[in-house]
C-alpha cells in the first residue's frame, strides 16, 4: 500500500530534493511546533481548492482511497501510478507528490509526461 501526498507548490524553480525534505519535516514534525510549520509550509505551498477538487472527480470512480483537504491531497493505493494522477493533472498545475514511507518524490505533470512517452 502506498500513501501519497499532493502539495501545491508555490514556486517549482527550487530544487525538488530540497522541497521534498521541507514538506518530509512538515509531515513528521510534533504538533507543539504546529505555528513554525503553519509559516514554512505557506512559504512552499498554496492551498487547493477542496471543492473544486471534489465537484471535478466526484463523477468518476476510482480504486484509490482519496482524501482531499486545503492543505493537501492523499491518495492511499496498491498503485504505482493510480487513475487519479491524470485527472488531477489536468485540474492543478505544479503538484509535488510525496510518498514519505518510500522516500519517493516527484512533480506530477513530469510524472505524466515521461510515463505517456513510455506508452507510445
Amino acid at each position: 500500500m502506498r500513501s501519497f501526498y499532493l502539495f501545491k507548490l508555490k514556486n517549482t524553480n527550487l530544487k525538488l530534493n530540497k522541497l521534498y525534505s521541507n514538506l518530509e519535516e512538515l509531515f513528521y514534525l510534533n504538533t507543539n511546533k504546529f505555528n513554525y510549520g503553519k509559516r514554512v509550509f505557506n512559504d512552499l505551498c498554496l492551498p487547493f481548492d477542496k471543492e473544486y477538487i471534489k465537484k471535478k472527480l466526484n463523477l468518476k470512480i476510482f480504486d484509490e482511497d482519496i482524501f482531499i483537504s486545503n492543505i493537501c491531497i492523499v491518495i492511499k493505493t496498491t498503485r504505482n501510478f493510480p487513475e487519479v494522477f491524470k485527472y488531477l493533472n489536468r485540474l492543478e498545475d505544479n503538484i509535488l507528490v510525496c510518498d514519505f514511507n518510500n522516500n519517493d518524490y516527484f512533480l506530477l505533470n513530469d510524472f505524466i509526461r515521461l510515463n505517456f512517452k513510455l506508452a507510445i
